[in-house]
């Protein structure tokens, strides 16, 4: 996992359809949470699902989720999502093993998932990893939102 305070590594994925999403454009404009899911994976969605119905919530934090995958994410997915959740895949890890370190691929999939909250310029605030599909509260999440947006 990463020291709080430092910037997160760079994170390019790709969008469901066809862009490339990078977390350097959201740059100087949103506050990010970013959650390393799998894509067939109940709890996974259902953190994904949480995660969309407060997208209101997402915007008064100025925050933007970026929920990375794997593999290119099924439609059920990512077509029903508010503006402010994005989803893409990484489908090197390069990102994953970055963010979650070295050990955070399986020959399956994804060994370990985390979500990460990060200011607006890149700096890590807070981060959950998670094990045994145990995904943070939203609760936390939006306090960690909160932070960034008084710093």
């Amino acid at each position: 996992m990463l020291a709080l305070r430092q910037l997160i590594p760079p994170l390019t994925l790709h969008a469901p359809d066809g862009r490339t999403l990078r977390a350097a454009d959201l740059k100087q404009k949103s506050n990010l949470v970013i959650a390393f899911l799998d894509a067939a994976c109940d709890p996974c969605a259902d953190f994904l699902r949480r995660l969309a119905a407060h997208a209101p919530e997402l915007r008064e934090a100025n925050g933007v989720a970026i929920a990375a995958f794997l593999e290119p994410p099924p439609p059920f997915l990512y077509e029903a999502l508010p503006r402010v959740v994005l989803t893409g895949a990484d489908f090197p890890g390069r990102a994953a093993r970055a963010f979650l370190g070295r050990d955070a691929l399986s020959p399956t999939g994804l060994a370990r998932r985390g979500v990460f909250v990060a200011d607006r310029y890149g700096e890590l605030f807070a981060q959950w990893p998670v094990g045994a599909h145990e995904f943070p509260a939203l609760a936390e999440v939006f306090a960690a939102l909160a932070q960034v947006e008084l710093a």
